[in-house]
């Protein structure tokens, strides 16, 4: 009996040590567990994004670039999104996304539990995390904060993030959030951007089939998107309009509506080369200004100067032109052939070297300085290199402008003869500079204006020796050519290289009466909140007398009327317009550049690596025709009215052989212009009796010569 009971006791004392050792593990277990779980909440919680952080939360959104009619010509982004507010969404897209993604959004706090608990369980069993559970504002945290992993870690983090979004935004806060943060494929975020890549529309137009249709793809974007996979896409909207149905969100009509509603998806357009010089100017001036995480994220919205209407067209006239240019003188290394080595050498890391002819064109707006037009090349793709902007390429004739107009500057006027005869110069090597002209002959005693008109070497040369390179170096700069410039005498005859904005914007100088516009290219910009953080002033400033902007602007029409641009009057344009050609000696450069009351534009035609076009590829015959080409449409008679007269301006009836004001004998006269008091007082001698020639001055008559 005594054993009987020694044996329970000690039963009991055994039990009693187990429980006591079971519960002592028990208890530091759990204890030890509860600090594990609170010291991993601690560090969760210092990864997390605080409150500040969740309302200042400024989502990346994709910078839109403007022509001057507000008409979108292309975007800037890494992630592409356009914000878009939840209440200009219709219902229907609104709803699909609540049918398909979580049907009691509007119900839960964030984490629907029932869904949680039964995707807990399949984790378990199925020894792997199965996927369905989260809801509107879980995926909202995912995607603004967290990465796509699969941890508990990511899941927990996303759990606390996600309270912390439900407590501070409502529900229809949270859904503007996720309509403007979630990833749509293709580099699309957002419903904004997606309407407008699969279908070319705004999200503010989709209808219900749309709708269902871009609802389904964030769950897996690169695979549920319609222009990759549209089989697929099909068949998960029928599920999303399914659900829609069942919710009661649609009606039975509207639901066989959608279904059979045919769904046109835009597909991969070929590569855009509008404009393509012009958007990479501006997007390295806003870099510039603004850094390049601002222009690619900012959602900045950028007002250009273009005008794409003119853009288009020039763009045509000109890859026309050139290709009219590449069969005509049998140019053996075209665009053409340069794609076909392109396509040839497509597994090589080096592009051919680009040997087809190439060249640039430029509008100004005149009254502004605004660039309207700008062509860099004949392909972007080909190659990035700004043609109008970075190639400098000696001007030919072209610069006589800057030694003319130094001329009409200190005091000479467009009726002083000037000799075209030969000369032989000096320049400092063995042998002598022996100036000629284009035709090998020289007219004698001829006025300034015909030595323009006619692009006269000669008379350029005794013209630059007289007035001195120095001085004509410093007129151009301040029209604002900053290339180098030696002070050598050919530099009448366009030795030195430039630009061709640099020409154009000179240009300009004439019919804006002296004033000198510094180029834009973008009007203002503004903020992803509408604010605008940029506007062009249109700084510009007097470098000219009116007087002589508007002497200079006179010869120039002289030049288009009756000189090497006379070709022009066969466009018929009917305005007015001055002008002026230039020819490298070698015919590597053709150039023209001619304005209007409104428009200045320029263009020049030349290989990137000079050498011969063809043989009598002068300005007048392949640079000419493009600028009429492309300009005739936008130059009409009724929008070019003539060059406003100075008050200062008067005219007199001069002789073309002395200068002197016309006697009764005359034979060749011309109403030359002057400032006033400064016109010739005498009469002609010469020809006060009788007409006594010394020269046939049939050369003021129409004729197609074409200068260097």
């Amino acid at each position: 009996m005594d054993n009987l009971y020694r044996n329970k006791k000690n039963r009991k004392k055994v039990i009693n040590r187990f429980v006591f050792f079971t519960g002592l593990l028990i208890f530091s277990f759990t204890f030890i567990f509860t600090g594990l779980i609170i010291s991993v909440f601690i560090n969760l919680q210092k990864e997390l994004p605080s409150m500040t952080d969740l309302i200042l939360y400024n989502v990346p959104s994709a910078t839109i670039v403007y022509d001057d009619n507000n008409n979108i010509i292309d975007e800037f982004f890494i992630e592409r999104r356009i914000p878009i507010k939840l209440k200009e969404l219709h219902p229907y897209t609104i709803n699909a996304v609540i049918a398909l993604e979580d049907q009691q959004f509007r119900k839960h706090w964030g984490i629907n539990v029932g869904r949680t608990i039964v995707v807990l369980i399949k984790d378990l069993l199925m020894f792997k995390k199965a996927a369905g559970a989260s809801t509107i504002t879980q995926q909202l945290a995912r995607n603004m904060f967290l990465d796509m992993e699969k941890t508990w870690s990511r899941k927990i983090k996303e759990a606390l993030i996600t309270l912390k979004i439900e407590k501070n935004f409502s529900k229809d806060e949270i859904l503007e959030m996720y309509f403007n943060q979630i990833n749509y494929g293709n580099g699309n975020y957002g419903i904004e951007a997606a309407a407008n890549y699969y279908f070319g529309i705004s999200a503010r137009q989709l209808t219900l089939a749309q709708s269902a249709m871009l609802a389904q793809i964030p769950q897996i974007p690169e695979v549920n998107n319609p222009k990759d996979n549209y089989k697929r896409a099909k068949t998960r909207q029928l599920i999303c309009l399914k659900n829609m149905l069942k919710e009661k969100m649609i009606s039975k009509a509207e639901y066989e509506e959608a279904v059979n509603e045919s769904i046109v998806v835009i597909q991969n357009k070929h590569r855009n080369n509008f404009a393509r010089y012009f958007v990479e100017e501006v997007r390295k001036e806003v870099i510039k200004r603004f850094g390049m995480n601002t222009l690619y994220k900012g959602g900045l919205k950028i007002y250009t100067t273009l005008n794409s209407d003119m853009q288009k067209y020039a763009e045509e006239v000109f890859e026309s032109k050139m290709k009219f240019y590449e069969r005509k003188y049998s140019i053996q290394d075209t665009k053409e052939g340069y794609e076909e080595k392109i396509s040839k050498a497509k597994d090589s890391t080096e592009k051919p070297k680009i040997d087809y002819l190439q060249g640039g064109f430029l509008v100004i707006d005149n009254k502004t300085g605004e660039i309207k037009v700008l062509i860099g090349g004949r392909d972007f793709y080909h190659s990035q290199f700004n043609r109008a902007f970075q190639a400098k390429r000696q001007p030919g004739s072209i610069f006589k402008i800057f030694l003319f107009s130094t001329a009409i500057e200190n005091g000479m006027f467009p009726g002083d003869i000037i000799m075209d005869t030969p000369v032989v110069l000096d320049d400092g090597t063995d042998q002598k500079y022996k100036p000629r002209n284009y035709d090998e002959n020289f007219l004698g005693p001829i006025p300034l204006r015909t030595a323009l008109a006619l692009s006269r070497n000669v008379t350029a040369i005794r013209l630059i020796k007289n007035i001195g390179p120095e001085t004509v170096i410093k007129h151009a700069r301040k029209l604002g050519v900053n290339s180098p410039l030696l002070p050598v005498l050919s530099l009448a005859l366009g030795s030195n290289d430039v630009t061709l904005l640099e020409m154009v914007r000179a240009f300009s100088v004439f019919p804006n009466k002296g004033v000198y516009k510094e180029t834009s290219l973008i009007r203002y910009i503004e903020d992803a909140q509408g604010n605008i953080i940029y506007t062009n002033d249109h700084p510009e400033k007097k470098v000219m007398e009116e007087d002589d902007a508007y002497i200079i602007t006179d010869m120039l029409e002289s030049v288009v009327k009756e000189g090497t641009a006379a070709s022009l009057k066969y466009y018929k344009m009917n305005v007015h317009i001055g002008g002026k050609t230039g020819t490298t000696d070698d015919y590597s450069n053709a150039w023209f550049i001619g304005f209007t009351k409104d428009y200045t534009a320029g263009v020049y035609v030349g290989f990137d690596t000079p050498k011969t076009i063809a043989n009598k590829a002068t300005g007048a015959v392949v640079a000419l025709p493009i600028w009429a080409e492309i300009m005739k449409p936008f130059v009409s008679y009724k929008d070019s009215t003539p060059f406003d007269v100075p008050k200062n301006i008067t005219y007199v009836n001069v002789c073309k052989e002395t200068g002197m004001k016309a006697a009764k004998f005359c034979k060749y006269t011309r109403m030359e212009i002057y400032k006033k008091g400064k016109e010739p007082q005498k009469i002609c001698e010469k020809h006060s009796t009788e007409y006594k020639p010394s020269q046939n001055f049939d050369i003021y008559n129409e004729n197609n010569q074409i200068e260097f």
